[in-house]
């Protein structure tokens, strides 16, 4: 897969990627839940529809 232009430069520039994350960090109304996603797509998905049971109380 080709990376986008945005994906290449959250890579190349570290200070860029630290603000980028920071401000999802101070998201609210509704917050942003960080998502390990280094392990296998599947693994991911169930940690992600996890996530959304809970907060959707489902």
């Amino acid at each position: 897969l080709e990376k986008t232009k945005e994906e290449a430069e959250l890579e190349a520039n570290s200070l860029f990627r630290q603000k980028v994350e920071e401000s999802y960090r101070r998201m609210v109304n509704p917050a942003c839940q960080e998502v390990d996603a280094s392990p296998s797509k599947e693994e991911v998905l169930k940690t992600v529809l996890k996530l959304i049971k809970k907060h959707c109380a489902l």
